[in-house]
């Protein structure tokens, strides 16, 4: 397994923390945008945050489902033929990735937590950390602290583990379930948006 924004000599362990700003950023697939990828396993998934500045062409991922929350801006738009998917903050949009989409600002540039999966073998979920959630046993969460901080438990007997603002962590290989909780007070908007955000990716159902 690769974790993008890792050094390979970093010891690997079930969590890892890092702020967001630090990772490098890189140029879409077709050039006309600006990724910073927080978690990817080769090309069977990878979730990233993307800026969004300009109407254009999307990138097209052939035989995998895309996800998009919009965490900073007014939305985009997706329009392919008669297709059309719209990005609004805050909620989770489902779409095919080997779509040819052509996306329109609604208003300026935005920001936008991206997850892509290969379809039918893996089942991604992203949900708006608004109180305690929780992360299946063999599955793999990546918790996005955008403008709060959380905090991982993954036992009753377990000191809670810190999310700082504006890092991400990343769990793979839970052997338990973790609960994963939003502090209840402050907060503050470095430019990933209010809410922190939960991506799960679980294998498919056979």
């Amino acid at each position: 397994m690769v974790w993008a924004p890792f050094p390979e000599e970093q010891p690997m362990s079930p969590m890892q923390v890092r702020d967001i700003a630090s990772v490098p950023s890189g140029k879409w697939r077709n050039g006309k945008g600006v990724t910073r990828t927080l978690a990817a396993e080769g090309t069977d998934w990878r979730v990233s945050i993307a800026e969004v500045e300009r109407d254009g062409p999307y990138s097209m991922f052939d035989g995998m489902t895309r996800l998009s929350v919009i965490l900073r801006g007014k939305g985009v738009v997706l329009r392919a033929g008669s297709l059309t998917t719209t990005l609004t903050p805050f909620a989770v949009a489902e779409y095919d990735g080997g779509v040819a989409w052509d996306a329109s600002l609604l208003d300026g540039p935005v920001t936008a937590l991206n997850v892509i999966c290969k379809r039918h073998i893996f089942r991604p979920t992203v949900r708006a950390l608004t109180g305690h959630l929780s992360v299946p046993a063999g599955a793999t969460a990546i918790v996005l602290a955008a403008g709060r901080a959380c905090h991982a438990i993954a036992s009753p007997e377990a000191p809670p583990h810190r999310i700082a603002v504006d890092q991400f962590a990343v769990f793979q290989q839970l052997e338990h379930p973790v609960r994963i909780s939003p502090d209840p007070v402050g907060g503050n908007d470095g430019g990933f948006g209010l809410v922190p955000q939960l991506v799960i990716i679980e294998p498919a159902a056979v």
